[in-house]
């Protein structure tokens, strides 16, 4: 029998099967490996533990044997099935090994100290690692380092063998308890040594003829199908395929993988981010669970932040630390020697992350993010090539980055529908050349500028065609996105006050470059055409740039230590944003051609931030409904979505201005545009389809911040770009000496802030159309300064505002208030809740960036406000609805308020024209205003027992001048302005509640509050001007009277000398017939000649009176006059005939009489210019602008009436007697008033006027009309000449509608509708009452001047008083009421009620000029008339008693009654008319009045009484004297007017 038969073998097999399981058993209890039995060639139920918590199980290890393949290179694979690692984090603990470290094997480091290729090993190096000491102890991570080290090395020691085996794992596994499990389906490792094969692979490239002393070595391994299963959850593959290739040489006589080259490819990658978050948290506690007591102990180990403070100190930490940052350099720079390229590809990379918003009321929101094709390549750049020596030193060592990523998209899933893609960029592409890894590793504390900027990094990113598609609703969820993950700060380690100091070292010089190519942001808004509102269009708000670009350069400065610059260029080309319809329709909304910001960052070594930036042609078109209603939908998700907290701010918002929020980094900044241009307008389908708003267009602008206003900066002449690789630093432009308390500085103050706006060429238009503008701008900016600082003042601190403005035109009518309305409506609807917007950003900053409001000291001191602000020319016109139109114009305005003085308003001039009545586009001054000053007081004062803040108004002029143009009615100015008020009030509330509710009802309303106003002028000119035809009229006839006087004489000299030479020539004639001889003819007539020459110079008495005349004229210095009463020899002889001397006189007289109409109207004019000058000055201002417009000049003229009061004081307050008491008042002054009558209108008030001088006058007549004079020496000169006090109130009563009348007040003329709209016009139903307003008064006049008051009245003087009166009459309301006229004394009692009492105080007397004449001017002989005079206590009353007989009361001490001397007016008069109409100045005239003779005189309590009774005819014959009371006549419409009974009303 044999030995080796099958049954022996199958026994032999079967023993040691037998024995295996005792061999198997005794490795259990020896090693803790559990066997559970032999399999083929394979060991089956493998189970290890080797600590506590960690479990490993294989199913099956075997060995299988094949033949080396292309494919598979090895001759074995170790096959491992079903490999799994339990891990229990509640019973895994810490690790018990031994905390001493194990000596340094000195082959280890002779193998670091030669772990360098060949080709660096012969160039001789600089030391860049510190020694350290071989002996003494390693910390744990460099423990760890090394022993991975060398377990590589003496497994590339044997890479003959391990050439030959593969390693194959299936179905492998992770499990770790109540977390998850991990499970990789395919594991495959290889080693493969092939020279060739590895020399053609596609990967690497080598030599083609290497050296025989080294071979080439790829570690491949592959991974495949890894899946993630959380716990209690599904399955999930987060990697399909993964494919690492180590590629390198080794070495005969090195150890280890030298020139290693990565190359790491990734399938489809799906990252759990919420499942992984899950995991780590249950780790964690987990890990609380199995250990609760433990606790932090204090720096274990080394740690990443000791290893910082070492690199940025040294020799400040313990030996320890000194030996790992040591030796971590010396491994991390051995990395980069050994490695020489590391490749990365990622076929699909995607994230899914789930947000919890608190907005969305729980319902989760994922947020998903996805890759395609990402590629990255990592290598060292050789120091021989071009593309190293181009940037950098050839000693040092540089790398280069190539990243690629395509397809990268973000989007959102509500979990309603699909996800919503809002981001996505179809390619990215990065290159990057640095030497930041070598320079890092190399880092020497005790390096200068120069060497630091060695450490260079190049960048150039290009992003291609990037587009964000969101919806309204994506815009708020992004946001609260933002402000949802940017809570706490993040928290800063112990040494974050020093490593600052080593990233500012390690900082490289870089130059980057970013470029986005035509990026785009599109928004899907529903559409707007209403037939596609449930269908599946949409339109699109798009916003697309051309291209991006951002190019930033930085170094370190060589000026400090850790002084480090940035510079950068950020360049936006072509912005347009547009609105597209469903329809492909496209309407413009933004237009930029250019925006260029230039920013340079210092770190000096705080962060100080210098930019510029430059805006060209901006324009923004809101012109159609579409694009409003896209932004409103966009705004209405804001409005809905965000909502933040503004508790913790509104403090600091309310005590610090925006100026001192600012950031301290930012040190100055300055923004200039050009072309710039708004358009907002919209359609109100209640007036018409007609686009209407407004569009503002501005030529240039400039802003400026600096938050140092005296920093010194200088700037250099000019820099230029230095090479990439050189050396020397970039200098920053500006260099800043920190000025104490600046951002620089240990203080954080905010003083010193200034923000310039410069703004020039700035219009305003209305817009009238889609594509059409006024032709005239409404508003005009020529140019414009504003200027915002800080500073303080030792009181606390201060907020300037400085602004001048060199122009301002400005345009009103209610057509253009309309559209100004209109387009705020619809920016409101747009934009209504765009304060939210702003509170998210707020709220997000808030979060992460420090707070750079004020500090606390600042904070708690309320902020002054001062405001400085300074126009040279405004003008304002204002188109009327009807005529006349009103402009105002202002020079030198200046507005005003500091601290310690009350709140200003002046101006050196300012004027108010109406449009003349007869003369086109010209203006008529109606108001004139020289060097007013309006002041805002505040005083508290005490009434009773309680203190109260009052408000007043403090007015003060120079000069003013009120006029009433010829033939102008004010009532009209007045009845306009009142419309337009009143229009404007219902258009505001229409604008701004968006309804259509009428508010200007008249009902009764409660007395109103006057604050206290004072107004002081020095002089006060109130002028009806004159017609220019009765005041040339008026002269031509004076002047004619003077002139026919002359001219009769001057022909009747002629004919007394025509009569003469007749006479003459016929005794001439007798004489020569009697003589014969022609020498004797001529001898007599010489002869008689010379004795008729000798006879008139003999003559004493004609001599005289010829040169007397002739002097007299010539001293006076006017011309000869005829004198038709004087006598004067007429000769025999003339030169001339009679008829050409009648030519001659009839030529003389018409040219005399155009000379003196001619001279006399220049000398009257200039008269009247020197008596305005003499308290008015220049009619015009030095520096006016009229801005173009025609402006009639003050006529040189004489008013019509003219009054003139020097040292006007006017007060307006509160009336004396309580607010509640009006009915007694109003009962008392009235005429009984009933106390419970209702009023439209109530305004009581106190009036106070003291007044110096006062005159009215009569066009140019000597006597003035009346005259107060001015307080004479002898007495006080606080004293006013006369005063008026008295409780005015101001009155409308209510009747309802009975007395309303209905004015339609044109707001969008009908010439402005469009032929489609079809409409007469837009116009709001203005209410106006027809009831007159009545003012009631109890007036106190106190006379104190001692100089006589003086009144005249005559005959010559009632036409000009009729005049008067019928302008002034002009000044009320005409009569709307259908029944007869009111006449003007009737209409005096139902509006006038006043009680006045007038006092002469200071013993003056009273003179009550009766003229006589019919001659203004004649104030002689007959035209003195008489003069009453009241003396001595004179005291005059005017219904102070309701009886009519007793309407005016005079009682005095004394009167007289006499004849006038008016010799002093009447030698004016005469000199005038010498001086062919010149009027002199009525301040030279005398104030008293001398009497020629007394007619009557009365002495002792001298009183007189006149009554003023009315009457009227009854229907039925006969006079009655009985009237209704005036507040029981009621005026009504004459739509609601009722005949009385038995009268028939008839139609109009």
């Amino acid at each position: 029998m044999s030995l080796i038969n099958p049954s022996s073998l199958l026994g032999l097999v079967v023993s040691i099967y037998l024995v295996s399981f005792v061999v198997f058993a005794i490795l259990r209890i020896a090693t803790g490996i559990s066997i559970q039995r032999i399999g083929y060639f394979s060991l089956r139920r493998i189970a290890y533990t080797p600590r506590e918590g960690v479990r490993l199980d294989v199913r099956g290890l075997g060995l299988q044997l094949h033949r080396p393949t292309f494919a598979q290179p090895t001759w074995v694979s170790l096959r491992l099935t079903e490999f799994k690692v339990t891990i229990d984090p509640k019973v895994l603990g810490p690790s018990k090994t031994a905390k001493d470290g194990t000596p340094e094997n000195p082959k280890t480091r002779a193998a670091n100290g030669s772990a360098h290729s060949p080709s660096l090993s012969s160039k001789p190096t600089k030391p860049i690692l510190r020694p350290t000491d071989t002996g003494s102890s390693r910390s744990r991570t460099w423990r760890r380092l090394t022993k991975l080290k060398e377990q590589l090395k003496k497994i590339h020691e044997k890479i003959h063998w391990l050439r030959l085996v593969d390693v194959v794992a299936l179905n492998s596994s992770c499990i770790i308890s109540d977390i998850g499990k991990f499970e990789i389906g395919t594991f495959n490792l290889a080693v493969d040594t092939r020279r060739k094969t590895v020399d053609r692979g596609r990967l690497f490239q080598h030599k083609k003829f290497p050296s025989e002393d080294q071979r080439p070595a790829e570690w491949m391994l592959t991974i495949k199908s890894v899946l993630f299963t959380p716990q209690g959850k599904g399955s999930l593959e987060i990697l399909d395929i993964c494919n690492l290739n180590v590629h390198g040489l080794l070495y005969r006589h090195l150890a280890g993988l030298r020139d290693a080259s990565v190359s790491l490819k990734l399938g489809r990658i799906h990252i759990p981010f919420d499942e992984l978050v899950e995991c780590q948290r249950r780790v964690q506690r987990c890990q609380h669970l199995s250990n609760p007591e433990s606790v932090p102990t204090a720096d274990p180990d080394v740690s990443f932040t000791d290893v910082i403070e070492e690199l940025d100190r040294p020799g400040s930490r313990e030996s320890k630390i000194v030996r790992t940052v040591s030796e971590s350099k010396e491994f991390i720079s051995s990395l980069l020697r050994g490695v020489q390229e590391i490749q990365l590809g990622i076929s699909f990379v995607g994230m899914s992350k789930k947000v919890r918003l608190p907005q969305n009321n729980g319902s989760p929101l994922y947020l998903n993010v996805a890759m395609n094709e990402i590629g990255i390549d990592l290598h060292r750049l050789d120091p021989n090539s071009p593309a190293h020596r181009m940037y950098f030193s050839p000693k040092d060592i540089a790398h280069q980055a190539l990243i690629a990523a395509i397809s990268i998209s973000v989007s959102l899933d509500d979990g309603d529908r699909k996800p919503d893609k809002i981001l996505y960029i179809p390619m990215a592409t990065a290159t990057i050349k640095t030497t930041l890894p070598s320079k890092t590793v190399a880092f020497s504390e005790d390096r200068n500028a120069a060497e630091r900027n060695t450490n260079m990094l190049f960048s150039n990113l290009v992003v291609t065609s990037p587009s964000i598609d969101v919806d309204p609703k994506h815009i708020a969820l992004i946001f609260e996105l933002l402000q949802y993950y940017d809570g706490e700060p993040p928290h800063r380690s112990r040494s974050h006050s020093h490593s600052h100091h080593l990233i500012s070292r390690l900082l490289p010089k870089a130059n980057i470059k970013i470029s986005v190519q035509e990026p785009v942001i599109r928004v899907a808004l529903p559409p707007i055409d209403p037939h596609l509102k449930h269908s599946d269009e949409f339109d699109l708000l798009i916003s697309s740039v051309s291209s991006i670009s951002l190019d930033a350069e930085s170094s370190h400065s060589a000026a400090g230590e850790l002084h480090y610059a940035v510079l950068s260029n950020l360049r936006i080309s072509s912005q347009h944003l547009y609105y597209q319809t469903a329809s492909s329709e496209r309407h413009n909304l933004l237009l930029a051609e250019t925006l260029e910001v230039k920013t340079q960052v210092t770190a000096t070594p705080e962060v100080v931030v210098v930019a510029s930036g430059n805006l060209q042609t901006f324009s923004v078109h809101m012109v159609r409904p579409e694009i409003s209603a896209g932004v409103r939908q966009i705004s209405q998700q804001l409005h809905h979505r965000a909502e933040v907290k503004r508790a913790e701010k509104k403090a600091v918002m309310r005590n610090s201005n925006f100026l001192r929020r600012i950031p301290p980094w930012l040190l100055q900044f300055q923004l200039q545009g050009s072309n710039f241009g708004v358009e907002v307008a919209g359609v109100d389908p209640d007036v018409s389809k007609t686009t209407r708003g407004v569009a503002l267009q501005l030529e240039s602008w400039t802003a400026e911040y600096k938050s140092q206003k005296d920093a010194p900066v200088e700037r250099p002449l000019s820099q230029r770009r230095r090479l990439s690789r050189s050396s020397s630093s970039i200098e920053p432009s500006v260099k800043v000496i920190p000025p104490p308390g600046s951002p620089l500085s240990s203080s954080p103050s905010t003083d010193g802030r200034r923000l310039a706006l410069h703004v020039r060429g700035l219009d305003g238009y209305v817009v009238e159309g889609l594509d059409t503008l006024e032709p005239e701008s409404f508003i005009s900016l020529p140019r414009f300064e504003v200027a915002f600082s800080t500073s303080d003042d030792g009181r606390g601190p201060i907020f300037h505002l400085n602004s001048n403005v060199k122009a301002f035109y400005f345009r009103y009518s209610l057509y253009r208030y309309y559209a100004v309305g209109l387009a705020i409506a619809v920016l409101k609807q747009a934009f209504d809740s765009s304060h939210n917007l702003t509170e998210v950003f707020q709220g997000s900053e808030s979060s992460s960036s420090p707070d750079h409001s004020p500090s606390p000291s600042t904070t708690n001191t309320h902020e002054l406000t001062t405001v400085d602000i300074k126009a040279g020319f405004l003008q304002i016109k204002s188109s009327m609805p009807s005529d006349p139109p009103l402009m105002l114009q202002a020079f030198g305005m200046e507005v005003g308020l500091h601290r310690w003085s009350a709140p200003f308003v002046k101006a050196r001039l300012m004027r108010l024209y109406a449009e003349a009545p007869q003369i086109q586009a010209a203006w008529a001054r109606i108001a004139s205003v020289k060097n007013v000053r309006l002041d805002l007081r505040e005083s508290r004062r005490k009434h009773g027992m309680v203190f109260v803040n009052e408000k007043s108004m403090d007015v003060t002029t120079d000069f003013v001048r009120l006029a009433v143009p010829h033939q102008l009615v004010l009532h009209k100015i007045f009845d306009n302005i009142a419309n337009v008020l009143k229009a404007t009030e219902q258009l505001h509330h229409r604008f701004k509640t968006g309804t259509n509710e009428y508010i200007l009802k008249k009902p009764p309303v409660r007395p109103r509050k006057v604050p206290r106003v004072s107004l002081r002028s020095k002089v006060l000119l109130f002028e009806i001007e004159d017609g220019p035809f009765e005041w040339k009229l008026g002269s031509i006839y004076r002047l004619g009277l003077i002139e026919q006087k002359q001219r009769l004489a001057r022909e009747e000299a002629y004919h007394a000398k025509v009569k003469n030479l007749d006479e003459y020539n016929h005794r001439r004639s007798s004489r020569l017939r009697t003589r014969s001889e022609r020498g004797l003819d001529r001898a007599k007539s010489d002869q008689s000649q010379n004795q008729d020459e000798r006879g008139r110079s003999v003559d004493p008495k004609r001599h005289f009176r010829r040169h007397s005349s002739f002097s007299d004229s010539t001293i006076r210095g006017r011309k000869m006059r005829y004198d038709p009463d004087g006598q004067c020899g007429l000769t025999g002889s003339a030169k001339i005939a009679a008829d050409e001397a009648w030519i001659k006189l009839q030529r003389h007289n018409a040219q005399s009489w155009k000379k003196r109409i001619d001279g006399a109207y220049s000398i009257q004019n200039r008269g009247m210019r020197e008596i305005r000058g003499m308290f008015w000055g220049g009619d015009g201002h030095p520096d006016a602008d009229d801005g173009g417009e025609n402006i009639l000049a003050i006529p040189e003229r004489p008013g019509l009436m003219s009054t003139l009061i020097i040292d006007l004081h006017v007060i307006i307050d509160k009336p004396s007697f309580p607010m509640n008491e009006y009915p007694l008042f109003l009962n008392r002054v009235g005429k009984g008033m009933p106390h419970d009558m209702e009023y439209t209108l109530l305004i009581p008030m106190s009036v106070q006027i003291d007044m110096g001088e006062a005159r009215v006058t009569l066009r140019d007549y000597p006597l003035p009309l009346l005259h107060v004079p001015a307080i004479r020496p002898g007495q006080s000169p606080r004293l006013p000449s006369w005063s008026l006090k008295t409780d005015f109130v101001i009155a409308e009563e209510c009747r309802g509608d009975l007395s309303m009348r209905h004015v339609a007040v044109q707001v969008v003329p009908p010439d402005r509708y469009a032929e489609a709209d079809g409409k007469n016009g837009f116009a709001v139903d203005v209410r106006r009452t027809i009831s007159p307003i009545k003012t009631y008064s109890d007036v106190e006049i106190a006379i104190n001047t001692s100089a006589p008051t003086s009144m005249t009245w005559g005959t010559s003087y009632q036409p000009a008083i009729q005049d008067m009166m019928m302008i002034i009459e002009g000044f009320t309301k005409p009569q709307v009421d259908p029944s007869e006229r009111t006449g003007f004394w009737d209409k005096i009692r139902l509006s006038v009620h006043s009680r006045v009492t007038v006092a002469w105080k200071g013993d003056g007397d009273v003179h009550l000029k009766l003229k006589g004449s019919r001659d203004p001017y004649v104030v002689t002989g007959y035209g003195a008339g008489f003069i009453m005079c009241w003396r001595n206590g004179v005291r005059w009353d005017i219904h102070r008693e309701n009886d009519p007989k007793k309407f005016m009361t005079v009682t005095s001490g004394e009167y007289v009654l006499a004849i006038p001397d008016y010799s002093h007016q009447a030698r004016e008069n005469i000199r005038s008319r010498d001086d062919d109409g010149s009027i002199s100045s009525t301040s030279s005239q005398r104030n008293g009045a001398m009497f020629k003779k007394v007619v009557m005189k009365l002495s002792g309590n001298v009183r007189w009484l006149a009554g003023l009774v009315f009457e009227r005819d009854l229907d039925q014959g006969g006079r009655s004297f009985d009237f209704v009371p005036h507040y029981n006549i009621i005026l009504t419409s004459p739509e609601r007017a009722q005949a009385p009974e038995g009268q028939v009303r008839l139609s109009v």
